[in-house]
């Protein structure tokens, strides 16, 4: 286990080191010492549009970096810097018609083992995968060019193309690399490989405290094992994880949601990433979609777990479709889903073709 919380004095030390690392990275982007500390400035009221004017009071260590989230590269890297140039382009343009395009998800296949109850996928699923690993490296590569430093793959499930997936990943070492899985099959053999690889994280998915719940939810009696080795093969392997769970109303019904983090404070895992689901895939013309007071539920949780004290070495609460009530959707601007014939799109749930106009760095509808 490499992965540590940071709280106090260490947080405050680290942040402040990051943010004249950030304003560094505007000096490039300006050429002005000046105009970059108003861009740090301008980056910050942008994030405190989400977080409310509140200061973060954590984060996490993992070997020799840090982060607060899955969203960005960890720090210092490479990637890091890369990720808010751009950012830092988009809350204050330099006049240079940069991109600001910083994350990219990548289904490489349509193969999976589940059969899960909120599938977006459901309608291509197990079908035949059309893309070489080639085609996509090529169509991954256009995207590095224009901004992108955080490659997330999915699927289907992505480990279904083991060997193709710890290739991509070796050609895109320099990025920020995730992986989105059920954890299935996740060994530990596997696991190192994806670390040597140069994969940052893995996000593994887990709908259910309850082990017969979650075995239900996604359709097979293994699946909460999986979840479970994988998350300590990772560990063993130095693996960064966070564990994605998309909460029914049912679940959040029961109140089920703080016996959810205990587990992950028992596993060790640093970060829970909460999904709403979405009348889509599987779930299409259903009525799943939370209501207002769930939201809010979710929203009070992500303030309490991650800025109230007490709640320090709690897992980071991360709860992105917060930022939805505050800021326009990132969705074809700053991230794309690259899907599993070659289309880019705005995200998994938003399915409108995109394209990408490198004369004119501009996406736009296809």
């Amino acid at each position: 286990m490499k992965t540590r919380k940071v709280t106090g004095l260490e947080f405050r030390l680290v942040q402040l080191l990051m943010f004249l690392n950030i304003w560094w990275v505007g000096v490039r982007l300006y050429k002005s010492p000046l105009k970059a500390l108003k861009g740090l400035k301008e980056l910050r009221t942008h994030g405190d549009k989400v977080l409310l004017g509140r200061s973060l009071s954590k984060a996490f260590r993992h070997e020799k970096k840090y982060g607060w989230d899955m969203f960005h590269p960890l720090w210092p890297s490479p990637a890091f810097d890369k990720f808010f140039y751009h950012h830092m382009e988009e809350v204050m343009p330099s006049g240079q018609n940069q991109g600001v395009l910083r994350r990219l998800l990548v289904a490489i296949t349509k193969k999976c083992p589940l059969q899960c109850a909120h599938c977006s996928e459901w309608d291509t699923l197990n079908q035949k995968d059309v893309l070489s690993r080639e085609e996509l490296r090529e169509k991954i590569q256009a995207m590095v060019d224009y901004g992108v430093s955080q490659i997330v793959y999915s699927g289907g499930e992505p480990l279904n193309r083991f060997d193709d997936l710890v290739w991509l990943i070796d050609q895109f070492r320099d990025s920020s690399n995730w992986v989105y899985t059920s954890g299935y099959g996740l060994t530990v053999e596997k696991a190192k490989r994806l670390k040597e690889a140069g994969c940052e994280g893995i996000a593994i998915s887990l709908d259910h405290h309850d082990p017969d719940a979650h075995n239900a939810f996604r359709g097979s009696n293994k699946s909460f094992d999986w979840v479970k080795k994988a998350v300590l093969h990772c560990h063993e392997q130095g693996l960064l994880v966070s564990v994605n769970v998309c909460p029914t109303r049912e679940y959040l019904a029961e109140g089920a949601m703080p016996n959810f983090v205990e587990l992950m404070e028992e596993w060790q895992v640093p970060m829970v990433n909460v999904l709403e689901p979405r009348a889509v895939g599987h779930f299409a013309n259903m009525d799943v979609e939370l209501r207002l007071h769930e939201k809010n539920y979710l929203e009070e949780l992500f303030y309490q777990y991650n800025f109230e004290e007490g709640w320090e070495e709690k897992p980071i609460f991360l709860y992105p479709a917060i930022s939805r009530k505050h800021l326009r959707c990132g969705g074809g601007i700053s991230y794309l889903l690259l899907d599993y014939d070659g289309t880019l799109r705005p995200c998994p749930f938003c399915k409108a073709p995109m394209k990408l106009n490198t004369e004119q760095k501009i996406l736009c509808e296809a």
